[in-house]
């Protein structure tokens, strides 16, 4: 199930507390820098993905702008952190994982890459510095390098007296949420193997995301108007009005982009959950289908709307070794179908079905599609805004039963920065707490209200969907 990513939920970083505990970073080596200035231009040109977020990037320094690109993971380990082993653990992730040896600049509106030659010369060290507070951990990790830099990921430990937190802080250039938690598996699994001596977990070598982006740009270059999975995104573009899905609700005055502002909260139990999951199942559909489901229900609730139009990311790896490699592996699905007057069961299936027979469509970036079409008066020129709707499970393969064990046992979580954004944004997790909710809008009183109005109304036909196959769930609650 493809459209399903092994993560846990996601929740911004100021919503990170903890004691205040010693903070130990770990970053490149004055002579892993100097190696990686003198790094050869490669032929290889950034994936799409990273094209876009290095020339937003671009575009929110011009302005003085922060933008939201770190993925933070956090996990917790007990006893007292060995430096000397996380050291070799944490240089020998990076040389393993070839995107981390890339770095880019901008010539002439154009990104070029650089390539490290000889992934040995990367060394981490350990730079302890004293004791911090929540907010204090907070500014070392926003002051993780920009993706224009070489080192834009940074590594760390709060030693506790009773154990340590992991976390990694990694720009988006070179991850995606697919590899998250495979992430923590691997550096979590290598230190207890250096540490004493245990047997890693067998993860299997990885991939190569420079053989991704060579590959994804191979395709590109092929590929023109006629191809049928580039008419259908033209023609869902067109059905929009030439550009991505709006919100269904209103969002304020709005620029092109805008500062952004989260609601995280838990909006199905696991028992609920489940008996959704059923109903789905019994309609002939899988979560996703049915999900989307009752986004398309709120919205007809909410704003009248007989027509649901979405996109929704999924991971672009398609193999073992795929999911073993670190970067940023991600498309998008153009979701849309008519929703009239008809009941759950019907669009569960209806959504499933239009997920399915468009996943491929996941593979052309929409970047590409904009490139091929510019000029066609029913298509715009901006990829960026509209509404994003997305779906994690951590219990998907490959490795799933191993890195969700781990993932709990470690209390493993995501965080990411505030800063500007282009599009609503809403996450859905399915855990083992069962179903959690995090949404980006504009930091704006209307989108607020917007927004928590849509997701009162998301979670109320989430739970109208599982009553029909738990009837007593109503009773339940009530008794509580």
């Amino acid at each position: 199930m493809l459209e399903q990513m092994p993560v846990t939920d996601l929740r911004p970083l100021h919503d990170w507390s903890g004691p205040p505990a010693m903070l130990t970073l770990w970053c490149p080596s004055a002579a892993s820098m100097e190696s990686a200035k003198h790094a050869p231009v490669s032929p290889v040109l950034p994936s799409y993905e990273q094209e876009q977020h290095l020339h937003a990037f671009h575009a929110c320094e011009q302005r003085h702008e922060a933008m939201a690109r770190l993925l933070v993971v956090v996990w917790d380990e007990p006893g007292r952190c060995d430096l000397r082993a996380m050291t070799h653990v944490v240089t020998a992730h990076l040389r393993r994982h070839d995107t981390y040896h890339s770095w880019f600049e901008e010539r002439g509106g154009a990104i070029v890459r650089h390539v490290l030659t000889d992934p040995t010369v990367i060394q981490m060290e350990p730079r302890t510095l004293g004791e911090v507070r929540a907010e204090d951990w907070q500014r070392h990790v926003m002051a993780t390098p920009h993706p224009f830099a070489w080192d834009c990921f940074r590594f760390g430990i709060l030693q506790h007296d009773r154990g340590f937190t992991c976390f990694a802080s990694i720009d988006h250039l070179h991850a995606d949420a697919t590899v998250i938690a495979f992430l923590m598996a691997e550096i979590r699994s290598a230190y207890r193997a250096v540490l004493d001596g245990e047997g890693p977990l067998q993860l299997g070598p990885p991939g190569s995301y420079l053989d991704y982006c060579a590959s994804q740009r191979q395709r590109a270059a092929a590929m023109t108007l006629a191809d049928p999975e580039v008419k259908r995104w033209i023609a869902f573009l067109h059905r929009n009005g030439g550009r991505m899905p709006s919100f269904a609700l209103p969002l304020g005055v709005l620029e092109d982009r805008y500062h952004a502002e989260y609601v995280h909260l838990d909006i199905l139990d696991d028992a609920v959950m489940d008996a959704f999951e059923s109903a789905c199942h019994a309609a002939g559909a899988r979560a996703i289908g049915g999900l989307l489901a009752c986004a398309a229900l709120t919205e007809r609730g909410l704003a009248g709307r007989s027509r649901y139009s979405v996109v929704t990311p999924t991971t672009t790896r398609r193999s073992p070794k795929a999911f073993r490699t670190t970067g940023w592996c991600v498309g998008v699905v153009p979701i849309d179908f008519d929703v009239q007057q008809r009941a759950f069961p019907e669009l569960a299936l209806t959504a499933q079905r239009n997920f399915d027979e468009r996943l491929s469509l996941a593979e052309v970036p929409i970047e590409l599609v904009l490139e091929l079409a510019a000029g066609l008066p029913t298509v715009g020129s901006v990829a960026t805004g509209g509404v994003m709707l997305s779906f994690m499970d951590v219990n998907v393969p490959p490795l799933s039963a191993h890195i969700a064990r781990e993932w709990h046992q470690a209390n493993g979580r995501v965080y990411i920065n505030q800063g500007i954004a282009a599009q609503v944004a809403i996450w859905l997790f399915r855990t083992p707490r069962g179903l959690s909710l995090t949404a980006a809008y504009p930091a704006n009183e209307t989108a607020r209200a917007s927004m928590h109005r849509y997701v009162k109304a998301f979670a109320g036909a989430c739970r109208q969907a599982a009553e029909a196959l738990m009837p007593t769930y109503s009773d339940a609650g009530r008794e509580q």
